[in-house]
């Protein structure tokens, strides 16, 4: 990996509020798959996969949660999904996804504040990098369900360091007594390939 590349990933990673994520995302816009090509970023195709496998009806409309350039659009779009919605922090990297020419709607939101969206909203939720070290934890799970149509699923990826440092094991396990969600798959498999690092690939339904 490039010291450039490097350097991108560490100013992410150690990115403390939602203002330092959005300049690091920001100036990151422009090289961004670029530099996740070079890190075997395997997770988009995969998650979407998996969010088709679980929906009956893939021209409901789903919801890219932490959309970033689009590369999860691209791969909702090749699972069969033909009304993409994509929400993320950076302005930057919506004007980037916006050329992928597959989402509906692409809008800015801080998503550690409530979401501008109505309950029930979405047929699926999909969500890759976003759930990890640095950014949003399972504190934030509960609106994502929040806005999906009973029965629906949310096909998400959690970076195993999140995962252990965040106790989403524990997490989880209180949501799902809560009446929140439903664990339907919990799998660990590889996710940033070229830094070594395996995510949980998840399954949440809305009750």
């Amino acid at each position: 990996m490039s010291e450039k590349t490097e350097s991108l990933f560490n100013a992410v990673y150690n990115a403390k509020t939602p203002e330092d994520h959005k300049a690091a995302y920001g100036a990151w816009a422009s090289t961004y798959e670029d530099a996740i090509r070079e890190s075997g970023y395997v997770s988009p195709p995969r998650v979407a996969a998996t969010l088709a496998r679980h929906t009956a009806n893939t021209s409901g409309p789903v919801l890219d949660v932490g959309c970033g350039t689009g590369l999860g659009g691209l791969a909702l779009a090749d699972a069969g999904f033909t009304a993409i919605d994509g929400i993320d922090l950076s302005p930057e990297m919506l004007a980037v996804a916006r050329e992928k020419g597959v989402y509906r709607t692409l809008t800015a939101v801080n998503l550690l504040e409530t979401v501008d969206i109505a309950d029930d909203t979405y047929s699926g939720a999909y969500s890759t990098g976003t759930f990890t070290l640095g950014h949003i934890g399972p504190d934030r799970i509960p609106e994502v369900m929040r806005l999906l149509k009973p029965g629906a699923v949310f096909s998400l990826t959690v970076s195993e360091p999140s995962w252990i440092e965040k106790d989403y094991e524990t997490v989880l396990a209180s949501f799902v007594s809560d009446g929140i969600l439903n664990l339907l798959e919990d799998e660990v498999g590889d996710h940033v390939v070229n830094h070594n690092q395996q995510a949980h690939f998840l399954v949440l339904e809305k009750p």
